[in-house]
């Protein structure tokens, strides 16, 4: 791997600064809500968080391809320079969003319903997880509409726009977070209402890229809405909500697990995600300049960019896990600490923090492969990996190891494994005789 510093590092430099600082701050919503819960004096209303949390992500996790997607075609229509194309892209993603919103919204009575319904939690972490769920749903077209603003951001590789937009809503989450529940004193709701009002202030940017893009968006709605590509659309994005679905429904299961162990156990792992989704946010910043990286080179159809994005995409990955692994091994006892002031919690944490390390490591590979194939377009392969690392997973758990929380970690290390062994070994023989 060439550790040289070449315009394209600049270039990968360029585009995922800004998302890596910027992709942090969201789980770092879900710290700050921690927190807020933390310092209430009772387990159950971080237990709570954590069910609530996540549902609604099992729900919007699983349409989140929404943004790579946005980003995938973005790309592709750049690099081949084509703005009918990007244009169209666009529009059939909304429209394909915006279906998908409206149903969940017609269903959320029952989609809460079922889904509290499957964790064995105490009735106390029940009721509030239902009271959680009941603002948080509103925000789904808001958040579609959000992963699709930032995703063709990151396809045209304006990344400081990217940036800025994700930070305000989340700067404004955790302020609302503070008002709310300290100033006002409102509990779980006031978490839930701080995330939804943050959630709708997208629009105020939505507004601003119409007007100010030269894209000329407005005048080719009805023109572009139904065409034959909207098919392509259609397909690509029933192969990405499987792998999303799949990947979703681990974590589910593993929350699902983590609440049959009890209370201490479920708000142990519940922490312990959140320092994951810490990660893993700042990973997929890389991940995403993959993404652009690897698009463009295909729009361009110039197969030494397209090996060279890869190898560069993977070699800050590696440097960006290693730097994240020492910040949390120097500073994880303080944000225990701080976290919660429970000492049966905080010695719980302390404990299990080893898997979470063991993680980091194995999904380095996931996520930034995971970029790679997405800047393809060949989510066929990557629904394909999902299956097969999901079936290891679900194997693993349900039939071989025996029903405890060291066990159930265990499984969660092994689905990431798994996930980078497949994608590695297929990019590597593809890359061979690779056409366009």
């Amino acid at each position: 791997m060439n550790l040289s510093f070449t315009k394209l590092d600049l270039k990968v430099l360029k585009i995922s600064l800004p998302l890596i600082v910027s992709n942090i701050t969201v789980p770092l919503v879900g710290l700050v809500d921690n927190i807020m819960m933390g310092q209430l004096g009772s387990e159950i209303f971080i237990g709570a968080i954590g069910v609530g949390s996540i549902i609604i992500s099992y729900i919007l996790f699983s349409f989140g391809f929404v943004k790579s997607i946005t980003t995938g075609f973005v790309s592709q229509s750049e690099g081949s320079s084509s703005n009918k194309d990007l244009i169209k892209s666009i529009i059939h993603i909304f429209f394909i969003s915006m279906i998908i919103s409206s149903v969940i919204l017609i269903f959320r009575n029952q989609i809460i319903h079922i889904s509290l319904s499957l964790f064995s939690s105490s009735s106390e972490i029940l009721i509030n997880s239902k009271i959680y769920l009941e603002y948080r749903m509103w925000s789904v077209p808001a958040i579609f509409i959000r992963d699709i603003l930032i995703g063709y951001y990151i396809g045209v590789q304006k990344t400081t726009r990217a940036m800025i937009i994700i930070i305000f809503i989340n700067v404004l989450n955790i302020i609302l977070d503070y008002l709310f529940v300290i100033i006002l004193g409102l509990s779980i709701e006031g978490v839930a209402i701080a995330s939804l009002i943050a959630e709708y202030s997208i629009l105020i940017f939505v507004i601003h890229a119409i007007y100010k893009e030269k894209r000329n968006f407005k005048n080719q709605i009805g023109l572009h809405l139904f065409s034959n590509s909207l098919i392509k659309k259609i397909f690509v994005n029933i192969d990405m909500f499987i792998r999303s679905l799949i990947l979703m429904t681990c974590f589910m299961y593993f929350m699902l697990q983590s609440a049959s162990y009890g209370n201490i156990a479920l708000a142990t792992n519940t922490v312990l995600l959140n320092f994951f989704f810490i990660f893993s946010y700042g990973i997929d910043g890389i991940a995403h300049a993959s993404e652009v990286l690897v698009g463009n080179s295909v729009g361009k159809r110039d197969k030494s960019i397209l090996i060279n994005s890869i190898l560069v995409t993977g070699k800050y990955s590696f440097f960006l896990m290693l730097i994240i692994f020492l910040i949390f091994i120097s500073t994880s006892d303080l944000l225990i600490a701080y976290i919660t002031n429970l000492e049966i919690l905080r010695l719980s944490i302390e404990s299990n923090i080893l898997w979470l390390y063991g993680v980091f490591v194995f999904a380095t590979v996931a996520f930034w492969l995971d970029g790679v194939y997405i800047g393809l377009l060949d989510t066929r392969f990557i629904r394909n990996v999902m299956i097969l690392s999901g079936t290891v997973f679900f194997s693993l758990e349900m039939f071989v190891f025996e029903s405890t929380n060291d066990f159930l970690w265990i499984s969660f290390l092994m689905f990431f494994l798994s996930r980078s062994l497949l994608l590695s070994t297929h990019l590597f023989s593809r890359l061979k005789n690779y056409q366009f």
